[in-house]
């Protein structure tokens, strides 16, 4: 996939040969992993495109070490990778050395945060330095626990220690994109397709709003980027230039009509700017400071100029009545939400698509982890959530002792901290709860039969389990006229624990104190 920058890896089961696997030109169990296959960029250097381990003499210690590495590189960039275990790793292993700690397991609470005392006392170190050198550390601990590494066994905080100790909880918490909030953004799309007269504003908010691109890509259209598919569907086609091979990537993206239309009239209206200058895109100006050059859009523009100025021109305000900070990533976050809102389970959008090409969906289809899993967290976890399911009402009773008497802020941060701790894997219509710590799932189709104690809804998915169960009706009705019992039976199990579902939901919607 275009935008996925981790390794496809061999999945380690407990019974694999570790000297069988390969790691770009290296061994898994080289002392050095040759990574120049994967990283590519000219712009990187030779000494950056290894991971070296010879430096931990710990046998223990490496061997933890590696595993995290072997995992990261699956879910990460390369480059990243090989900075985290020979930029940041090196000053643990060094307090380790110190101290005669000789194996991840051997760490102790105590030990994990003289470390980073020693590092700010003894080292000295710059606050980026400290932090995700203590995050790499953190981060082997939590994962090797719910893997089953050779790690110790006690229990990190439920926040990111690593933000509290470095006092990067304020700078972190910024660069959390939330999604718009709904009355917000209606007013936002509805004063951009009605009464926006800057064609540039108009256009870079609707196709953002529809597509949940970036901004970058969105500045990135070029003339004639608009196409239509054998079969009748249209598509744009945008440029992703940042990439791990250092060459640009042509993304094809599906959009409606309302995208069509502004860059019709977005085409229309540079089109002298782009036959005076040469130049390709359709989000250009006139840069004064500079005799008048033409130029496409930079993003620090768009967000400081074309937004700011667009909110105050409609005086778009927030719940407090304050003018709403928008900033352009929120429509990719926004944009998750309104696919879960129209049904749109993101993990089937590459069936639906696949009639095209791949590339097509890529960039819906990397929204799903970390995005999807925070909007879902606001959703089920926040202190106005209405929520159903057998666990409901104990859920609820938690949140609520743990939300007494703090600010919003405070709360933001029990929500996002939960989310990252505990199990919660997003399903199109609730979230599953099930901790895979514990082993495998007993059913991996549990999660959609409505008994599952592990399932969880909440009532913007009211609409899709409300058609359900009426489908459901209608299917039982016509397999009881046909006398096919076993099926029916099969349908009233399922329709058994829907009912209650649904029925919990409506009471909530009507604005009735319940959880069920």
């Amino acid at each position: 996939m275009a935008t996925n920058l981790a390794l496809q890896l061999q999945v380690i089961e407990p019974d694999t040969d570790l000297n069988s696997i390969m790691i770009g030109n290296s061994w898994y169990s080289d002392d050095v992993w040759d990574l120049r296959p994967f990283i590519t960029a000219k712009s990187t250097k030779e000494s950056q495109k290894y991971i070296r381990f010879e430096y931990i003499s710990d046998t223990d210690m490496k061997g933890t070490v590696k595993q995290y590495a072997y995992y990261k590189l699956g879910k990460t960039k390369p480059q990243t990778v090989r900075n985290y275990i020979n930029g940041y790793l090196p000053m643990f292993i060094e307090y380790c050395s110190i101290n005669g700690i000789h194996s991840f397991a051997d760490v102790t609470l105590e030990d994990y945060l003289n470390f980073n005392l020693w590092m700010k006392d003894e080292k000295k170190v710059a606050l980026q330095t400290g932090f995700i050198s203590c995050h790499v550390v953190e981060e082997i601990i939590r994962i090797g626990q719910i893997k089953g590494w050779d790690v110790p066994q006690f229990h990190l905080p439920k926040t990111e220690t690593a933000n509290q100790l470095w006092n990067k909880k304020r700078s972190m918490k910024s660069n959390k994109t939330k999604p718009i909030p709904e009355d917000v953004f209606d007013k936002i799309l509805y004063h951009a397709v009605h009464d926006e007269k800057d064609v540039l504003t108009k256009a870079g908010i609707i196709i953002q709003s529809q597509t949940g691109l970036r901004i970058n890509e969105v500045l990135s259209i070029q003339e004639g980027c608009v196409k239509r598919t054998s079969d009748g569907y249209d598509y744009m086609e945008v440029t992703l230039g940042k990439t791990e091979k250092g060459e640009p990537i042509i993304h094809k993206v599906f959009i409606n009509d309302l995208v069509k239309d502004a860059i019709t009239e977005l085409s229309e209206y540079t089109a002298e700017l782009r036959k005076e200058s040469g130049l390709k895109e359709l989000f250009l100006c006139r840069i004064k400071s500079q005799n008048n050059k033409i130029a496409p859009y930079t993003e620090t523009h768009w967000n400081d100029k074309k937004l700011r100025y667009f909110i105050e021109r409609h005086d778009i305000r927030d719940n407090k009545g304050d003018l709403y900070p928008l900033t352009s990533h929120q429509f990719r976050s926004t944009f998750v939400r309104e696919l879960i809102k129209r049904k749109v389970p993101i993990a089937m959008i590459m069936k639906q698509y696949s009639h095209v090409s791949i590339e097509m969906t890529a960039h819906y289809l990397t929204l799903q982890e970390e995005e999807v899993k925070e909007i879902y967290s606001d959703m089920i976890l926040s202190p106005e959530s209405k929520i159903a399911g057998l666990r409901a009402k104990e859920i609820k009773g938690k949140l609520d002792d743990l939300f007494h008497g703090k600010t919003e802020d405070e709360i933001d941060d029990v929500i996002s901290g939960l989310a990252k701790t505990m199990s919660f894997n997003p399903l199109p219509t609730g979230v599953c709860l099930y901790d895979f710590r514990r082993g495998n799932c007993t059913d991996g189709d549990g999660c959609f039969f409505y008994n599952c104690p592990n399932y969880i809804t909440e009532v913007q998915f009211y609409p899709i389990l409300k058609d359900e169960l009426d489908l459901l009706e209608k299917e039982m009705a016509r397999l009881k006229e046909l006398g096919q019992e076993p099926a029916y039976q099969v349908q009233a199990v399922k329709y058994k624990y829907l009912k209650p579902l649904v029925e919990s939901l409506e009471v909530q919607l009507n604005g009735k104190e319940s959880v069920g």
